[in-house]
């Protein structure tokens, strides 16, 4: 399989999903330290970001692998209500040098509008894309 083969198989992923109340910040720091060389070893990169209600996840890479994480993060108790915001083809990752960032967005007046569009696309019954790039530029 040719290199072009392979960029041309990559997806980025973007979901939300509200935390549950007992998925505490230790909890969190759980997730990221399991995730980091699981998602290395798959070739998975993103960020995580979260506020006291929200997860709000990118995830680049292989579809069927990145899709496979996907459903497994579905069933995933610490939180609920997952929705899927978008899945498409990408030529080029944004997140590639993290196997997984993870930001929390304090209730502080530097992050008040990224917290203000979370909780905006956590209740929207659908999104665009350019609403998601508000955080790709959070998170770079």
């Amino acid at each position: 399989m040719t290199s072009q083969a392979i960029i041309q198989n990559e997806i980025q992923l973007v979901y939300i999903s509200d935390r549950c109340a007992s998925t505490d910040d230790v909890a969190i720091n759980k997730i990221k330290l399991r995730a980091e060389p699981n998602n290395l070893r798959r070739n998975i990169t993103g960020a995580l970001l979260f506020t006291e209600r929200y997860f709000l996840q990118y995830l680049e890479g292989e579809a069927a692998v990145v899709d496979a994480l996907y459903a497994s993060i579905c069933r995933d108790k610490r939180h609920t209500n997952v929705r899927l915001l978008l899945r498409k083809p990408i030529q080029q990752r944004d997140f590639s040098r993290w196997s997984l960032g993870v930001k929390k967005l304090l209730d502080n007046e530097e992050n008040q509008d990224l917290i203000a569009v979370l909780n905006m696309l956590g209740q929207a019954s659908n999104i665009n894309e350019s609403q998601l790039d508000w955080f790709k530029l959070a998170l770079k």
